[in-house]
């Protein structure tokens, strides 16, 4: 799946051939016992929403920085995509670390925020059927289950400078096009396992990767004992964790 420097989004050309699928695009597991399937209409669907919601509420744009301290989630990807569908910067931090001057910070424990009073604050419940935060919240930040929800099912992006940079860790800097390419590190086709004990830095561009070859991913959250009945049982081809 080539990408189009002149097309509107990387995220729009990675999307758009799963939108309307039915088929498992992104299934999670965690450690309570979770076990979410997301169809690639319905991560879509959260992707345009949470794209839709930093557009509208944080006037998210190119050039825009958001950080996070997420860990490996389906709910940290389908926000990283959105970030990127608006062609801005995603910044993973350390949790507890200052992120520096930046637009947005996302988090799923904004009670150990060390940011100044200027950033604004997205609070991220990480069960998935929550629908609202679950502990107070600092003053003035957004609660994204109780938010995203109204948010619209589709987004239409804007075009995006595909050089700018999409993605900063301590394990350096990705721009749009080095994220996104394709044919420099060829995936095997099938289910891929990916854990989260990588951090997001790593697994964010495992799962552009794994999606660009046109394999859907489960996720395994750090802990979850991946026994040989979850591996034939959702059919996984490859596994990119530790016991890999």
């Amino acid at each position: 799946m080539p990408i189009d420097t002149n097309s509107l989004s990387p995220v729009e050309s990675l999307l758009a051939p799963v939108r309307h699928s039915t088929h498992p695009y992104l299934t999670w597991y965690s450690r309570s016992g979770e076990r979410v399937e997301l169809s690639g209409r319905v991560f879509d669907n959260w992707v345009a929403k949470s794209a839709n919601l930093l557009h509208e509420e944080f006037d998210l744009a190119p050039g825009s920085v958001v950080a996070t301290d997420m860990p490996g989630h389906w709910k940290s990807a389908a926000l990283a995509l959105a970030c990127w569908h608006l062609g801005a910067e995603v910044r993973c931090v350390a949790p507890g670390t200052d992120p520096g001057n930046v637009d947005v910070f996302i988090t799923a424990d904004p009670q150990t925020l060390a940011v100044n009073g200027s950033v604004e604050v997205i609070a991220v419940p990480l069960p998935s059927l929550a629908m609202a935060f679950d502990g107070p919240l600092p003053v003035g930040a957004t609660d994204y289950a109780s938010e995203v929800r109204s948010y619209a099912d589709s987004f239409f992006p804007s075009p995006i400078d595909t050089a700018s940079t999409a993605l900063v860790s301590e394990a350096g800097t990705l721009a749009f096009t080095q994220l996104f390419a394709t044919g420099t590190d060829p995936v095997a086709a099938g289910t891929t396992l990916v854990s989260t004990a990588w951090p997001l830095e790593r697994i964010l561009p495992a799962l552009v990767a794994q999606w660009m070859g046109g394999n859907p991913v489960v996720m395994v959250e750090d802990g979850v004992d991946i026994t040989d009945s979850l591996l034939g049982g959702e059919r996984v081809v490859t596994r990119l964790d530790a016991q890999a």
